[in-house]
């Protein structure tokens, strides 16, 4: 069975996971199976004749759910409403797998070794269309020396199974703050800010969709989230189960991003929330019925009132090139698991995800999900702010920025599965490691809805007001995102109230002033050359009634200096622009 945690109370409540995820397939599994394969994608008319209403959406969605709902001003509609079981009953019937079922676009994913039975589906009355999704020769991608059964084990009884103690030498705790080797990654964009605040994800559901958390259940790093309850549990839409543990680790290190728990050696960004695992990747392969797997995962974690989902998966070209997505494409709307992440997006899912890693390969741009309007796509950057090579770059293909904003991708410190904390590349890493702060800040504005507070955080990045196909907008400052959504207007009187303010300072680009105090006769900038001449003046802009900010370019490598000043107070720095320089930014 399915299960969330130990709360199975809240499982005898949602019958709808049993019939998509479970009751609508076949006794016997294709895992294991030798021989082709063909999985498709079965369209179907109508759900007339559900035992289901809109007017009872508790009979299928979670008492989170429909508040995380209300919050976003989105209500329950028929899309909402599970697959007719009748007709999961009637496509099974003529022989096939029915493996997933999904509400959202009224379609089933099913599997055959005789692809002639297509023809018989395709004769259903209840059939509006059907697509193949995939051809692949099955192999389960298990370590030889982990059982199968570790799925089925309790929580508790896979903690006190083969534990595996965190290899790295224990550091003084308070090396970096406490956070250890994962203090580049949470100090860049701030996120410290938010844990000092008191801020650290409690009571935020975060449900990461991946192709596996090998031996996460057994690791001294994530015992914090089993011996205090914030395992909301596993689902595994591959082999249609519960054990997540014995499959690819790269889930694993995404969850050290954010979950992390060792004082001295690694806190990740959101170390108090709580974690919902779903596999719907199968390592081994890359065909089209990922993105259908992908799609049950967003709707699983929609029902059970998740809060964020953390995706570090991305789709462009598939094991048959046939198969593949083009470019024109990847234009907010036309890749299923780009629909998938629009209509999470709609029902107040924050999904964050990669952008991808074919910045410096052939292919070049970010793949799907990330093209969508509803997903925060995450870029990578080194240690000194600079984009990584291998950063998947936008625009869309309908010219929107993308990626949205970037995060350490670079020699980001994950978890590997012997316990020890190493360094790696990729985007895979920069989009948990945000994913994790932003959780924290939705916990910070917890009434404030999804759409606000992604627009807040959009003003923070450090590219807000010139943004690009390169880096997005930037690197985010959850600090200062903080500050807006708490309506900070009174800063110490001792501190001057802009972010970003390069008092004696190298700096290597143009940078946005910001402030989120408001006085009534608004600020007025000036900056010079170190000649004297008044290289750019002006007045800070208000955007959206939360924050004032202009955009400061030197004009030439040299010594500036920059004054700002309001009714009654003159602000001064003095700092120096240097093209090239690595010089870390604040």
């Amino acid at each position: 069975m399915v299960y969330i945690g130990n709360k199975m109370k809240l499982m005898r409540k949602l019958p709808w996971v049993l019939l998509s995820i479970l009751n609508c397939i076949a006794n016997s599994s294709v895992a294991g199976t030798t021989g082709r394969i063909f999985k498709f994608k079965v369209d179907l008319e109508d759900k007339r004749g559900s035992t289901f209403t809109i007017l009872r959406p508790w009979d299928f969605l979670s008492e989170r759910s429909l508040a995380r709902r209300t919050k976003a001003g989105f209500g329950v509609t028929m899309d909402d409403l599970p697959v007719v079981n009748t007709y999961i009953m009637s496509v099974q019937g003529t022989g096939v797998k029915v493996l997933l079922a999904s509400r959202w676009m009224n379609s089933l994913l099913i599997s055959t070794t005789d692809s002639s039975l297509i023809h018989q589906v395709r004769d259903l009355h209840c059939v509006k269309s059907v697509s193949l999704m995939g051809v692949f020769n099955r192999k389960r991608n298990i370590a030889a020396d982990e059982p199968e059964a570790a799925g089925e084990m309790s929580s508790l009884e896979m903690m006190e199974s083969e534990r595996i103690a965190v290899g790295n030498k224990v550091q003084a705790e308070d090396f970096n703050e406490g956070y250890g080797l994962g203090w580049t990654q949470i100090s860049m964009i701030r996120a410290q800010q938010l844990h000092k605040a008191g801020f650290k994800g409690d009571g935020i559901y975060i449900a990461i969709l991946d192709a596996g958390f090998y031996r996460a259940n057994r690791m001294q790093a994530f015992d914090s989230i089993f011996l205090t309850k914030r395992f909301l549990g596993s689902v595994d839409l591959i082999d249609r189960g519960t054990g997540v543990f014995e499959d690819d680790d790269h889930g694993t290190q995404v969850l050290s991003c954010m979950a992390s728990n060792v004082s001295g050696i690694m806190i990740g960004t959101a170390p108090n929330a709580s974690y919902l695992l779903i596999r719907t990747e199968d390592a081994g392969t890359e065909v089209p019925a990922e993105e259908f797997q992908w799609l049950c995962g967003a709707e699983y974690a929609d029902s059970c009132g998740v809060d964020l989902i953390s995706s570090s998966l991305g789709y462009t070209e598939f094991d048959d090139v046939r198969m593949g997505h083009s470019y024109s494409e990847l234009d907010g709307h036309t890749t299923l698991v780009t629909r998938a992440a629009n209509m999470a997006w709609d029902r107040g899912l924050v999904i964050v995800n990669s952008a991808g890693n074919e910045g410096d390969e052939k292919w070049q741009h970010i793949g799907a999900p990330a093209d969508a309007d509803g997903v925060i796509a995450i870029g990578a950057v080194d240690e000194y702010g600079e984009r990584a090579d291998f950063s998947s770059m936008g625009p869309t293909a309908d010219g929107r920025i993308k990626p949205d904003a970037m995060a350490l991708g670079k020699r980001t410190t994950v978890i590997n599965s012997n316990g020890y904390y190493i360094r790696s590349n990729g985007t895979s890493y920069s989009a948990p490691v945000f994913a994790g702060a932003m959780a924290c800040f939705l916990q910070a504005g917890y009434y404030n809805s999804p759409a606000t507070m992604r627009k807040i955080m959009m003003l923070s990045t450090s590219e807000f007001l010139t943004g690009d196909s390169l880096n997005g907008h930037g690197i985010p400052n959850f600090e200062l995102a903080m500050q807006m959504v708490q309506g900070k207007n009174q800063p110490d009187s001792a501190s001057q109230p802009f972010i970003y303010w390069p008092d004696n300072d190298s700096i290597s680009a143009g940078f946005d002033l910001k402030s989120v105090v408001k006085p009534n006769s608004g600020y007025f900038y000036e900056l010079k050359n170190e000649r004297g001449k008044t290289i750019s003046q002006g007045s800070l802009y208000c955007y959206e009634n939360v924050l004032c900010a202009s955009r400061i370019t030197p004009a030439e490598s040299g010594w500036y200096q920059l004054s700002v000043k309001d009714r009654d107070k003159l602000w001064t720095c003095r700092f120096y622009f240097a093209r090239n320089s690595k010089k870390k930014r604040k």
